[in-house]
């Protein structure tokens, strides 16, 4: 299933014990539609306050009468408004909504201006001057290949490798006053995209002022060292756009 989401009232995707999740609320529909648990598993996990357009999410049903196409109208009676089933497709067994990824995508929107206005503001990060798009670019260029990423990851929060493969990274004009910030890459450290959003923007903080940064990108990758880097971005900005998924 193609799920999208408004991540403004959920503790993030991962189901939980006692807080709202993403999760439980497909779960708990799945569970009323089917008359049984089912677990579902994800593309990508977001955290709490981020957004969805394109996340996937594969399950293997019990024996029912619903047609595979007819789960997304299905769970969209009966789903809370903020989220919604926008597809569903019968997919082969071996299919893993997670392990089948071949690349996913994000966006971080940004608003430029010294209010932003109220419809924009749960999804999009206001920053009080327009940055210069070519210099944030090509901080961004360093970012692309196969890195290792320590520097942008959550202190303390990976156990696994850090080296991550990204495809493409640059900001492009958005409408009136907004950017957007687009990534894509084999897989995310977690709070990776908002940690890169928050130090390009605080380096560009400190050209607008008049401050030279003299530090490269390049080095402070190199370093590996999450408080070389700048701040967090905030997460109501962020959105999960979209996964590939080999065609077959």
């Amino acid at each position: 299933m193609r799920v999208a989401y408004d991540g403004t009232h959920f503790c993030g995707y991962q189901i939980q014990r006692s807080d709202r999740t993403v999760q439980g609320e497909l779960e708990a529909a799945l569970e009323r539609l089917l008359g049984e648990p089912v677990r579902t598993v994800c593309a990508g996990r977001t955290d709490t306050g981020v957004h969805a357009l394109g996340q996937y999410v594969s399950f293997s049903a019990p024996s029912s009468r619903i047609e595979p196409v007819s789960f997304a109208p299905a769970l969209n009676s009966i789903l809370p408004d903020d989220v919604s089933v926008v597809s569903s497709r019968l997919v082969p067994d071996d299919f893993h909504a997670q392990y089948s990824a071949r690349q996913r995508h994000y966006r971080y929107y940004l608003y430029a201006a010294p209010v932003i206005l109220p419809h924009r503001r749960r999804y999009a990060w206001r920053i009080p001057q327009f940055p210069s798009l070519a210099r944030m670019n090509r901080d961004a260029e360093a970012l692309v290949g196969t890195r290792d990423f320590s520097a942008f990851a959550m202190l303390g929060g990976e156990q696994r490798s850090t080296v991550r493969t990204v495809s493409y990274a640059r900001f492009q004009p958005d409408r009136d006053e907004g950017l957007e910030f687009c990534i894509g890459a084999t897989g995310f450290l977690r709070r990776m995209v908002r940690s890169i959003v928050g130090t390009l923007v605080e380096r560009e903080r400190l050209r607008l002022r008049g401050q030279e940064v003299t530090t490269p990108l390049e080095e402070i990758l190199a370093r590996g060292d999450r408080r070389g880097a700048g701040t967090t971005a905030p997460p109501w900005g962020l959105f999960l756009y979209d996964v590939d998924y080999d065609p077959d």
